[in-house]
């Protein structure tokens, strides 16, 4: 016979065991955990295959990040041009990609080595031109000059002698000029010896421009799915980089180039020696920030005057003063300015900064990263003011 004792036993423990739908629930929480574990293990072997892949290409691919980068940017300065051979030949990407790469080679390429090989010559006869052309007493004149000036400090600062007597000039201003043509034939004699490498860097250079040309808004396209941002960002992003680097290269090279040869012009009417040179060094001065072309066509007129061309001279002061400088000081905050929409100073900072660290790209990379920067920047702050729904 059944006592209380044991009946109330029995009840409990029927109480306690769990029932069919509370052991089916369980093994199916069982199974959620096991596949969400199993998912973020792969999620997690996925990521580290995907950043150990991303970092090989990165070291593979930055072998030759340059050609790279300007075989890009060429593609986005240029892509007007082919955008409208593309509408030429009837939409034929190869045929049109074919047909603009030929062309920027033709206005580009060819120029540039017809000026370099000029350039080597002029290199080579730098000094001997400039001291023919010099008068056997313009080193009495300009001693007496400076002895009687009020710039005589400033001169015995620049010779880095306290005797500034004629034959003191003559060393010190042969030097100057045997150092600079020395530093020029080096800088040529080293491009010399990296043919190899520069050849093969102008080929990947123009092989990435061509395909850039042909597939670039298909990339693009793909590219910008990827970006983890609202798709209107992405966009201002994107916009942002072209038109950073049309304005950088507008702004920056174009109107150096434009100096260099205003400056060359100005030059061969005065007579100097060597104006191809002296032009492309104003277009080397034109790209250093709050140097400019100045650097050039005043020592170049100081010169001409000691050679005894007076009107010369000034015509090329004038020139250089109110054509060429004038240049620099009117395109470029113009184009800069209107694209980038950027303070000069800080664009100006990341450029000298890009060519501190990245050479002569840093040209490039410099003003993009300041512009991607402060369109991130404003994003977020677009961001924070728009209220939450």
């Amino acid at each position: 016979m059944e006592t209380p004792e044991h009946h109330d036993a029995t009840l409990a423990s029927s109480a306690q065991a769990p029932t069919p739908e509370v052991l089916l629930a369980r093994e199916r929480a069982a199974r959620q955990g096991i596949r969400a574990f199993r998912r973020q293990t792969l999620a997690v072997g996925f990521g580290v295959i995907t950043v150990t892949v991303l970092g090989f290409l990165v070291a593979i691919y930055s072998q030759f990040a340059e050609p790279i980068i300007w075989g890009l940017a060429l593609a986005i300065l240029l892509y007007p041009l082919h955008r409208l051979v593309l509408r030429l030949v009837r939409g034929r990407k190869n045929l049109a990609a074919a047909i603009s790469t030929a062309i920027s080679l033709c206005i580009i390429l060819l120029p540039a080595i017809f000026l370099v090989f000029r350039l080597i010559g002029e290199v080579q006869v730098f000094w001997d031109r400039i001291e023919t052309s010099l008068r056997p007493d313009v080193y009495e004149e300009m001693s007496r000059t400076l002895q009687d000036s009020p710039f005589r400090r400033v001169a015995q600062w620049a010779f880095g002698s306290e005797d500034l007597s004629p034959p003191i000039l003559q060393q010190k201003i042969e030097q100057g000029a045997l150092e600079l043509q020395e530093f020029l034939l080096r800088l040529l004699r080293n491009a010399t010896k990296g043919m190899p490498s520069v050849v093969l860097h102008l080929v990947i250079t123009i092989v990435v421009y061509f395909f850039f040309l042909k597939n670039g808004p298909e990339w693009v396209s793909q590219f910008k799915k990827a970006v983890p941002l609202v798709p209107e960002h992405t966009e201002r992003l994107f916009n942002i980089i072209a038109r950073t680097i049309n304005a950088v290269f507008r702004g920056v090279l174009l109107t150096a180039v434009i100096q260099g040869l205003l400056a060359g012009l100005g030059f061969w009417a005065a007579g100097a020696g060597t104006p191809l040179l002296l032009g492309s060094l104003t277009f080397f001065a034109a790209l250093i920030p709050f140097v400019g072309p100045i650097a050039i066509w005043l020592p170049t007129a100081i010169v001409v005057f000691m050679e005894g061309r007076t009107i010369a001279a000034i015509g090329l002061v004038v020139w250089g003063a109110l054509v060429v400088s004038l240049v620099d000081n009117v395109l470029r905050p113009y184009f800069i300015g209107r694209e980038v929409r950027l303070s000069l100073l800080w664009v100006f900072l990341a450029m000298l900064g890009g060519l501190k660290l990245f050479g002569f790209l840093g040209i490039v990379i410099g003003p993009i990263t300041l512009a991607l920067a402060t369109a991130c920047f404003r994003i977020y702050t677009e961001g924070r003011r728009t209220p939450a729904t």
